[in-house]
């Protein structure tokens, strides 16, 4: 309770947080293009025609389809209670369906491994490489529906799916948890992006790559903590 209580906390202080970090921005880029001319201020003209025409624009810019789908297979192991299996202690219904979705996992990863070791395999790049190939393409999509099919395989062997909208729910219950990180994901693009039109990185040599961090922490961070919140319930 005391874990659960304390990122409770940080996720609050995280979300006021980037409100400060916002009002003190609007500022200080307001002030500093004043004097420093390669600094646009949100606060002027240029800066409220674009912030008021590019709000869906800034929190388009984030990688939802991905974090959703994320979301979705972390949701499935997790109602599926693949995770007990760390504890030890399982009972014979639990053991056979271990030993089923190892099987199963096992044979999507033998067949995956055909299509891309055997002779003018199919998930190969036109020049026969891995690279820039269908299968590095798409393999964040194809870890993700991995999991899914992987922690739905245990669900179902093990008895905790067994109607249709067992399987449904164990899709979508990790949301209702995850919820208010969607309103700090929508604050926090909103001041990367404003960041990001203030220029003020291009003032030093390693702007893009303290852009890109700051980009990561704000968006991620906050999902790590709530994926474990959901975890502590």
């Amino acid at each position: 309770m005391k874990y659960k209580e304390l990122i409770q906390r940080i996720l609050q202080y995280y979300l006021l947080g980037i409100v400060i970090a916002f009002v003190v921005l609007l500022l200080t880029s307001w002030l500093a293009s004043i004097y420093v001319n390669e600094i646009i201020g949100i606060l002027t003209p240029r800066g409220i025609r674009w912030i008021c025409s590019n709000i869906v624009a800034n929190f388009s810019t984030v990688p939802l389809a991905k974090i959703l789908l994320g979301l979705m297979s972390i949701s499935v192991l997790r109602e599926s209670g693949i995770f007990k299996v760390l504890r030890g202690h399982l009972s014979l219904k639990q053991k056979r369906a271990l030993q089923i979705t190892g099987i199963s996992a096992a044979t999507i990863l033998l067949f995956f491994s055909m299509l891309l070791f055997l002779p003018n395999a199919l998930l190969l790049s036109a020049f026969g490489t891995i690279e820039d190939s269908a299968f590095t393409k798409g393999l964040y999509g194809l870890v993700a529906c991995y999991i899914i099919i992987v922690g739905n395989v245990y669900g179902y062997t093990s008895g905790r799916f067994i109607r249709i909208s067992d399987f449904i729910h164990a899709h979508t219950r990790i949301f209702s948890v995850v919820a208010n990180y969607f309103v700090i994901l929508f604050l926090a693009s909103q001041f990367v992006c404003c960041l990001e039109f203030t220029d003020v990185f291009s003032l030093f040599s390693s702007g893009e790559t303290c852009l890109f961090a700051f980009r990561c922490f704000l968006y991620y961070a906050p999902l790590v903590l709530y994926i474990v919140l959901a975890f502590l319930r």
